[in-house]
């Protein structure tokens, strides 16, 4: 997206905000973006498709902050992913995400209104394809039905407690969620109760319309990488923070890239072979495999 048209995207966020989606006319948009008429149908043939990209940018800063809060860490860590519910909360909050789709949700437009109910789902499929990583294997019939009653206790949580005047924190209703949701996922699975079989995950959002926000081969190759590094050197070895910062770029260029730069990729492995011992060990190899196939 070049810089004018991002300004267009940045403005209206602006506007829709204020004004909200339906009260936003065209004409608005073009004084405060400070461009033409034509310009803007050069970039968006409408307002439904300017949201589009709206939301769009404020979904790929979600996803980028997302994945960074995985780097380096275990992806069945339940905090980590705590952690990530609450970078969600905070960006939707900020940017009243929530308020801009319920907004636009009542347009006359189909296919804004089609784009809107795929992005209902984004969430939950996010939070299935997360708890594939933090429950165990034996667990995911179960984990579908976890996830829509993960977000559906959550949000319902979040209103009462806006209405209450947010008498309780964020993070306390986050931690009750997840805590909540460990106990519902082992009682139902012991019990072998389910509702709605994962096989459905793909009629809700079909998986080429949502990004897998996490790749499992990367993270556990990562992990077990890390230790091989970790046992090489002493704790607060200078070493040891500068290959471990080389293994977190290359997970960051690729989970927070759709074109990774594959140079800078290669040169951090090469800079990788340099870590003693790791050029014999078997996680090096099984890493780089794993990278070969993603590359």
């Amino acid at each position: 997206m070049n810089k004018r048209k991002e300004q267009v995207v940045h403005k209206a966020h602006e506007l829709f905000i204020e004004k909200g989606y339906h009260a936003t006319s065209i004409q608005d948009i073009l004084n405060h973006s400070r461009i033409s008429k034509g310009s803007f149908y050069n970039y968006f043939p409408s307002k439904g498709d300017l949201f589009k990209a709206v939301f769009t940018s404020i979904h790929d800063r979600l996803e980028e902050g997302r994945n960074s809060l995985l780097i380096g860490q275990d992806p069945s860590d339940i905090k980590i992913f705590a952690e990530q519910i609450q970078l969600v909360m905070k960006i939707n909050k900020k940017n009243k995400l929530l308020q801009l789709v319920e907004d636009a949700l009542v347009s006359n437009d189909p296919d804004l209104i089609t784009f809107i109910k795929k992005t209902k789902f984004s969430l939950l499929t996010w939070v299935y394809e997360r708890f594939l990583h933090i429950f165990p294997a034996d667990k995911k019939p179960y984990l579908l039905d976890g996830a829509i009653i993960f977000n559906g206790i959550l949000q319902n949580m979040l209103q009462i407690n806006s209405a209450m005047n947010e008498v309780i924190t964020s993070k306390q209703i986050i931690d009750y969620c997840t805590t909540l949701i460990q106990t519902i996922v082992e009682e139902v699975s012991e019990m072998g109760i389910q509702l709605i079989s994962p096989d459905h995950v793909d009629k809700l959002l079909p998986a080429s319309e949502y990004t897998d926000f996490f790749n499992n081969d990367l993270s556990f190759a990562t992990i077990s990488l890390k230790k091989v590094i970790e046992r090489s050197f002493a704790p607060g070895d200078a070493n040891l923070t500068n290959y471990l910062k080389l293994l977190y770029f290359i997970q960051e260029e690729i989970m927070n890239n759709k074109e990774p730069r594959h140079f800078l990729i290669e040169s951090a492995l090469l800079s990788l072979k340099t870590c003693p011992n790791l050029n014999e060990a078997k996680e090096f190899k099984h890493y780089q495999d794993v990278l070969s196939k993603m590359l």
